[in-house]
Formats: C-alpha cells, sequence, structure tokens
C-alpha cells in the first residue's frame, strides 16, 4: 500500500464499552429527582440527536449546571471501578497501527473522563493522537470533532475512515467527508438507523477484515 491512510476511532461504544456507565450516571441523577429514563430514550436523544438525556429533568442555569456536576462525579466514579475494554480491540488497535500512516482517537468525551477510561486500557499506546471534547466547539453530530481528527491525521479526508457505533457519530464523520464503519460490538446497536456506510462490523475479528479492505480500497 503506496497511499497514505488513517484510522479514526471513535472511543465510547467502540474501544471501551462506558455508554451504559453513561447512562446508569445519567439514569441514578435522574431518578434522584423523580424521573424516569430508559435507555431507549437515551439512544434517541444522547446517541441519535446528540442532546443531554438530563434534558428530561426540565432544569435550567445554574440546577441544570448542578445536575450535569452531580452525574459527571458519579459517571468518574464508575469509570473507576468497572471493566470498560471491548474485547479484541486492544489487539486491533495494536495490529492496525502497524499498516496506517496513522491512527487517533476522536471523541466526545471530556479530558477528565477519557484520562479515567484509559488510565489501565494500555490503548493509548497504540495510536497516535486523542482528540477530546475540550479541542473542537461544537459536539457530535456537529463535524467539528472529525474535522480536528483530520488536522491532526495530516491527511485529506478521503485518505482517513472513521469507525463509530451512533448516529450522531456517523452523522459527524459523514459531514467531515469521511467515509464510514458501523461498529456494533456483540450486535448492540444493531437496529440503529445510519444510512449507509462502508461497512459494517459486529466484532473485533469482522472490524479487522472491513479495515484491511479500506486499506487496500
Amino acid at each position: 500500500m503506496d497511499r497514505k491512510r488513517a484510522i479514526l476511532w471513535d472511543n465510547d461504544g467502540v474501544l471501551v464499552d462506558t455508554e451504559k456507565w453513561f447512562f446508569e450516571a445519567n439514569r441514578l441523577e435522574l431518578a434522584a429527582l423523580g424521573v424516569t429514563a430508559t435507555w431507549a430514550q437515551f439512544a434517541e436523544i444522547n446517541l441519535s440527536q446528540g442532546v443531554s438525556l438530563l434534558s428530561l429533568s426540565g432544569l435550567e442555569g445554574k440546577d441544570l449546571r448542578s445536575l450535569y456536576s452531580r452525574r459527571d462525579a458519579r459517571y468518574s466514579e464508575l469509570l473507576r471501578t468497572e471493566e470498560l475494554a471491548i474485547p479484541g480491540m486492544l489487539e486491533l488497535l495494536r495490529r492496525m497501527r502497524e499498516h496506517c500512516f496513522t491512527t487517533g482517537i476522536v471523541t466526545a468525551s471530556h479530558r477528565e473522563h477519557f484520562d479515567l477510561i484509559h488510565g489501565r486500557s494500555r490503548m493509548l499506546q497504540h495510536v497516535d493522537f486523542a482528540v477530546v471534547r475540550e479541542d473542537y466547539p461544537k459536539g457530535k453530530p456537529s463535524p467539528d470533532s472529525y474535522l480536528a481528527g483530520i488536522k491532526r491525521a495530516g491527511l485529506a479526508a478521503r485518505d482517513c475512515i472513521a469507525v463509530e457505533d451512533s448516529p450522531r457519530g456517523i452523522t459527524a464523520a459523514r459531514a467531515a467527508g469521511l467515509e464510514c464503519v458501523f461498529f456494533m460490538p456483540g450486535g448492540v446497536g444493531a437496529d440503529r438507523d445510519v444510512g449507509e456506510v462502508f461497512a459494517r462490523a459486529g466484532s473485533a475479528e469482522e472490524l479487522e477484515v472491513v479495515l484491511r479492505q479500506w486499506l487496500r480500497h
């Protein structure tokens, strides 16, 4: 392969199984206010629309900011105590880095949570850079995160591919001019409507096959 290529990995739901814990942190804080929240609502509001589930609280201003702070603290605690790595992804990161000009993580996670997530994952030694929420103006589904990732990769968008698990992430990557792989480890989220993508994969093994095909594409 003579052409330089880059893989831009989403983090939550692709490399690490954090979405369920983020949902749980939101659910528990809403429950403390007497508001019931379901995974289906989380999938639609957070993962598709890119809006916080905490919007169900009806709070505004200082009260809403305080709720966000409590949710973030609870999420941080869950990240410290739960096993997060998605099976096979550490090894896949290592193997794919050998075949790419560069690889990076493009995430909606804030730096504090990102550092907690990868404190013991050993994944960061197999990527060249990470773009976190503080590194760009607007979150997914805005293309800002992937535009920042493309810039860090130092390549044209046509030479990069995004690996995503959510509709808002796919929308963001497409808007930045990227081809996308829809990754649904273990089949979780397979029913999400993401439109046409380069390929779909349900495991690290399937994802490796797809990415190798793209590298030869």
